[in-house]
């Protein structure tokens, strides 16, 4: 396998093809950076999140200059033209390249041979090559579900944001939604239909994102100190009746589930639940306590203006079902 980071150096080809210029791009540590970024939020990121993360401290035009040379290398991609026309694009964003996603293999210590020919067919394979080792290219975004992603790689900075405010917190693990997508756990739960009659149901449960807390505090103290919360981002595109069976009920049985324990090691865990207002807050969480009863306790519901306003863990911005009054995420 050629690693190109390895050799340091990649040949770009000038786009206009009359000219055929070729210019040498040598691979920097904060390339690197950059394509693991991506990769770990679920294939791509916006460039409001780029510059917050590398260039947090200059201009925009060295970062626009620094994308363009790994967009034209083919280590990153962003929206054509006419995807740019075609697509519901609420921001700017870039997704690995051919080239970025072997970086990401080679560093994970694979050996893929790179495509022959840059054509469909090489691309799918080498797609379907990853795919087997445990590697996920997103070769493009979910161009529908595309604010919503967006909205969980902003809660994502959010948590890591508010867990560096808070000495004796850290952030263990942060598993995305790609991950339950491409391996999704599937779980029986039995829910009441309008008629009062129980109904048994099977449905797989893809969180938009898995992560660890740590509270150092309580881990020298000999308490338990791991907190383990699975996120879901309510965009209001479900009716109310929706979420409590597809959402709520599956959920509550998935922390309960053998699935779950032999994922993750434990049973406990937090569904935390991000809507758009107070009012669709209130109708998830009524549809939630009717259809998981005392397991309703396992769901915490807050607002995105709320996440981006506050500290996650140590303001009360979280509501349990049935109550009005915010709670704490953790607690003393």
């Amino acid at each position: 396998m050629v690693v190109y980071m390895l050799k340091n150096k990649t040949v770009i080809y000038s786009s206009n093809k009359q000219a055929e210029k070729q210019t040498v791009m040598r691979f920097q540590e904060r390339d690197g950076a950059l394509l693991q970024a991506i990769y770990d939020n679920d294939g791509f990121l916006t460039r409001r999140h780029i510059s917050s993360l590398f260039w947090n401290d200059k201009t925009i035009r060295p970062m626009e200059r620094r994308l363009s040379k790994l967009r034209h290398s083919e280590y990153i991609h962003w929206p054509s033209e006419v995807q740019r026309k075609t697509k519901p694009i609420p921001e700017p964003i870039c997704w690995l390249g051919w080239k970025g996603i072997l970086y990401i293999a080679g560093k994970s210590g694979f050996e893929i041979e790179p495509p022959t020919r840059v054509n469909e067919n090489q691309l799918r394979s080498l797609q379907e090559r990853l795919r087997k080792i445990g590697i996920r290219w997103t070769r493009e975004p979910r161009w529908q579900q595309l604010e919503h992603d967006i909205e969980v790689t902003d809660f994502r900075y959010a948590v890591e944001r508010s867990v560096c405010e808070i000495s004796d917190l850290t952030l263990e693990d942060w598993i995305p939604e790609g991950a339950f997508r491409s391996n999704m756990d599937k779980v029986d739960f039995r829910t009441v239909n309008r008629e009062g009659k129980t109904q048994k149901r099977c449905k797989g449960v893809c969180p938009d994102g898995y992560f660890v807390i740590v509270d150092e505090k309580r881990k020298a103290q000999g308490k338990p100190y791991r907190a383990r919360f699975l996120l879901e981002l309510d965009m209001a595109t479900h009716d109310n009746p929706s979420f409590g069976v597809e959402k709520a009920a599956a959920g509550a049985a998935y922390i309960h589930h053998p699935s779950y324990k032999a994922r993750f090691g434990s049973n406990s865990g937090r569904w935390l639940i991000v809507t758009t207002g107070e009012v669709r807050m209130k109708n998830l969480m009524r549809q939630t306590l009717q259809n998981t009863k005392a397991d309703s306790n396992l769901f915490l519901f807050t607002t995105f203006d709320r996440v981006m306003q506050h500290n996650l863990f140590n303001t009360p911005i979280w509501i349990k079902c049935g109550e009005t009054e915010g709670s704490y995420l953790i607690s003393e």
